[in-house]
């Protein structure tokens, strides 16, 4: 297993959770064990890498098992695009923004001023 894994919480677009690894890729929720532990996967799994890169965590967010090999490049741009967009939709939602404003209208402004 690597040393240092840094392990981020964001969101998909569906609401879902999802988790960063170094900041360079992303693994999306695949299946919850009987002891409350969590299987992801990497979001490369269904493309054509076909990625078979895991990871499985308790439910205090500790690593059980790590297999990183993975098939593809690391995705920094992308994993970093979730983890911004995840700050701003929960920022929106602890603040007391108007309901009638939507996080995907005011991410997509405030964006490019953040240079992503």
């Amino acid at each position: 297993m690597e040393e240092n894994i840094e392990i981020e919480i964001s969101e998909t677009n569906r609401g879902n959770e999802q988790i960063i690894i170094n900041k360079k890729y992303k693994f999306n929720l695949s299946s919850k064990r009987k002891d409350n532990s969590k299987i992801y996967k990497c979001t490369e799994y269904k493309t054509m890498n076909r990625c078979k890169s895991f990871i499985i965590l308790n439910d205090k967010y500790e690593i059980l098992k790590y297999d990183s090999s993975h098939n593809h490049l690391e995705k920094k741009c992308e994993a970093t695009t979730s983890l911004v967009k995840h700050k701003i939709k929960y920022e929106i939602r602890r603040s007391s923004v108007p309901f009638d404003i939507k996080p995907k209208r005011l991410y997509d402004e405030i964006s490019p001023e953040m240079e992503y």
